[in-house]
């Protein structure tokens, strides 16, 4: 194997057993490292909808994007753009969460 491609499987395997601990310590068993359902908790901390049940913010979001950040800047890869398409990407991204949530997790749980 190339040394990237271990790199890549390192990555996933240390991604996988921090999900594994999440859940460990105290996540929901069907969540894990989900993100959509991370974002689903944290949009109804923020009060923007009413399932008593799922409304957290999620400590994990910010987490994951201050640790995406800052592995960009430290390797110099930080190029913000703002790309073609926002309409598109929005509704493609609003669909997969919403696909996630509503058909994929009630089949899991």
């Amino acid at each position: 194997m190339k040394n990237e491609q271990i790199t890549i499987v390192a990555t996933g395997a240390v991604i996988g057993l921090l999900a594994a601990m999440l859940v460990f310590f105290g996540n929901p068993a069907n969540m894990g490292l989900c993100i959509a359902c991370f974002l689903r908790d944290t949009a109804g901390g923020l009060g923007l909808h009413a399932a008593k049940a799922v409304q957290y913010i999620r400590p994990e979001i910010s987490g994951l994007v201050l640790g995406a950040l800052g592995a960009a800047y430290l390797h110099g890869e930080f190029s913000p753009k703002g790309g073609s398409s926002p309409l598109t990407r929005f509704v493609l991204g609003f669909w997969a969460v919403r696909s996630e949530c509503c058909c994929v997790l009630p089949a899991v749980t």
